[in-house]
């Protein structure tokens, strides 16, 4: 994978197209907590080459430049990182939501917003539950509840 810093990504990625890499495969982005990892999977199909290129950015103002004049196909991608993690892609000519109906609240796959079903379902805890000599489980008396990940600990009410 070959690092970009943010503040070339677009030049790069636009010289990257001047070499062959003419397709842009797909775009995501990664939630790494302090920083988001945008990530791109860029395409030669002249010489079957193929190139995975990223760029880090702060989590707390997660900026970078759109590619979508580079690659138009770059216009979904971008949208649903915007819409998903709270990315503001500059230069991107319509960033509507695709899948939310608001953009209201936390991005949802950042790893700060808590997921309500998360809390919801007991978690069963750390252990492996006891497999019996015949093959079928057994309960396991002694495993104490966990706290569901991405769960703060005052969504958690006390259990029996």
């Amino acid at each position: 994978m070959r690092r970009i810093p943010a503040g070339e990504w677009r030049a790069e990625v636009d010289a990257l197209e001047a070499e062959g890499y003419a397709y842009l495969d797909f775009l995501t982005a990664i939630d790494r907590g302090a920083e988001i990892e945008v990530v791109a999977h860029l395409v030669d199909p002249d010489n079957a080459r193929h190139l995975l290129v990223g760029s880090v950015i702060e989590a707390a103002h997660p900026r970078i430049d759109s590619l979508t004049p580079v690659f138009s196909g770059a216009d979904w991608h971008e949208r649903e990182a915007a819409e998903m993690f709270g990315i503001a892609f500059v230069g991107h000519p319509d960033l509507r939501p695709l899948l939310l109906r608001t953009t209201l609240g936390s991005p949802p796959l950042r790893k700060s917003v808590v997921l309500a079903a998360r809390v919801a379902v007991e978690w069963p805890g750390a252990a492996e539950p006891v497999v019996r000599e015949d093959g079928r489980r057994a309960g396991n008396p002694s495993r104490r509840r966990q706290r569901p990940p991405g769960a703060p600990d005052d969504w958690l009410e006390p259990g029996p």
